[in-house]
């Protein structure tokens, strides 16, 4: 059996492997619900394969740091160059370019990564959005991590409630104090001292 017949072999071992290993993982490690009967190492693969936290960023940070110390350093050493000249030209000292290399490269460095960051805390606030929002409503079926979170339901959660408003109480109507008074037994308005010009009987 030659090298490419044994590439060959070996790779459709890997692909089938690899296809059970996904639906495994889909199976007892990717489930939420999974999480809590998992060991450390388990959980340690739940929270990676659900994008829990960002490798990214700790990437990002040390080639940030990595390219602003080779800048410095490039431009430090052209300090110390000199280009010598031929018939026609000139020898040219490299200080100038070496200055400038180290003071313009590290600014325009971090103005890359930090637009670079930038994007990266969007994402990040959009997951503790969607985290804070499942802790305040564990119903939810919302399970995208990067999903873009809900209006009405940030406003919910962080807009207090207003106390409900008591009713006003409803003060009855006082009497009328002139109300007429009339005669029990023929019915004709009684006259200021309360008698009927009827039958003279006050009520």
């Amino acid at each position: 059996m030659n090298y490419f017949s044994q590439l060959g072999a070996f790779s459709v071992i890997a692909v089938i492997l690899a296809i059970a290993a996904t639906v495994l993982a889909f199976i007892f490690i990717v489930p939420e619900k999974k999480y809590g009967k998992l060991n450390k190492f388990g959980q340690f693969l739940h929270k990676t394969l659900n994008f829990k936290y960002l490798i990214i960023e700790k990437i990002l940070q040390a080639l940030y740091i990595y390219s602003t110390a080779l800048i410095i350093l490039l431009g430090f050493f052209m300090l110390f160059i000199y280009i010598p000249g031929g018939y026609y030209l000139r020898g040219q000292w490299l200080g100038g370019y070496g200055l400038l290399t180290m003071i313009l490269g590290p600014v325009l460095i971090r103005i890359i990564y930090e637009f670079i960051i930038m994007a990266i805390l969007l994402i990040k606030n959009v997951i503790s959005i969607n985290n804070k929002l499942k802790n305040q409503n564990p119903n939810s079926n919302n399970d995208d991590l990067f999903a873009t979170p809900n209006i009405n339901e940030i406003k919910s959660v962080f807009t207090p409630s207003e106390p409900a408003v008591a009713a006003a109480p409803v003060t009855p109507e006082a009497p009328a104090e002139n109300q007429a008074h009339f005669c029990t037994k023929c019915g004709a308005p009684l006259d200021q001292n309360g008698k009927c010009p009827n039958c003279d009987i006050a009520e």
